[in-house]
């Protein structure tokens, strides 16, 4: 249970919470195995708080594998690429909070950690501890219930990660060092590699063992991912204001008509459309 150091830093700290907009949903659906579309490579402008109920999934963080046991979590910062991949055709069952915040706050300092690490893991009796103050708060605001109360729910949700989480890089899935060099050269170097073949010609890897590795480990293509890092890139370039052909040509696409394609396939609107609609740390998923 949460204790606080003093009222007033509690205050503080619930007072903050209360001017910040987040949401929480609950997701109980099912999903095919290994599906990329499931939830595919794809960023954001505000924190993302996943906690696997009943799921069997690994998270991809900036080129980094995690796979998620029950009852863990995992935290995706704004800016942060990730993607989900389910391992077993079932209902996956997950919680997320997106919160949209001031990140400078001490109720954040944990984000903020140099050799962070998305991935939380926690012993038995603290997962059941999260699990019920995630269900509160679900229930709180599915209620209608007051905004200090929702605030007060969401700092101790918070608390734990500061207090009692363990970041675990240990946890991370066996990908081979070559295909972990080449995610590394490619969230690096996305704009300046032309195609798959530069990869295949800097990395000396054939074709055939480059996609094995991809199709293996990240169940996509190395076409298909090097594609998702650079629309990422290029949605979070018009989310700050730059144009359409900016966004374009800084994410290592030569042709704006063809960009403009891929970006539409992928958010469902056009780079302009959506450059209009979405402003820095105020876009939440619903």
């Amino acid at each position: 249970m949460y204790e606080p150091r003093n009222l007033p830093q509690l205050n503080e700290a619930i007072s903050a919470l209360s001017s910040m907009r987040f949401s929480i949903v609950y997701n109980n659906k099912y999903s095919k195995a290994d599906d990329p579309d499931a939830d595919p490579l794809h960023i954001h402008n505000y924190l993302e708080i996943f906690l696997n109920v009943s799921s069997d999934i690994s998270f991809l963080v900036n080129n980094n594998l995690y796979p998620v046991p029950e009852g863990d979590v995992v935290i995706s910062r704004p800016g942060d690429i990730h993607m989900g991949i389910f391992h077993k055709a079932a209902v996956q069952e997950h919680i997320c909070i997106w919160i949209d915040a001031d990140f400078a706050s001490p109720i954040f300092s944990f984000l903020r950690k140099e050799d962070f690490c998305p991935l939380f893991s926690f012993d038995e009796k603290t997962k059941k501890e999260l699990l019920s103050l995630t269900f509160s708060l679900l229930d709180v605001c599915e209620n209608e219930g007051s905004e200090l109360k929702k605030a007060s729910y969401l700092l101790r949700i918070l608390t734990i990660f500061e207090r009692e989480a363990s970041p675990d890089s240990a946890a991370q899935s066996d990908i081979p060092d070559p295909l972990q060099r080449i995610l590394d050269d490619i969230h690096g170097n996305f704009a300046e590699i032309r195609s798959v073949g530069d990869i295949l010609a800097t990395h000396f890897v054939s074709s055939a063992t480059l996609t094995r590795w991809f199709r293996q480990h990240l169940h996509t293509s190395p076409r298909e991912y090097l594609e998702s890092v650079r629309l990422s890139n290029a949605a979070v370039l018009l989310a700050n204001g730059h144009s359409v052909t900016d966004a374009c040509m800084r994410s290592g696409f030569s042709d704006c008509s063809h960009f403009i394609v891929l970006f539409k396939k992928k958010f469902g609107e056009t780079p302009l459309k959506y450059k209009k609609k979405v402003n820095v740390g105020s876009s939440f998923q619903t």
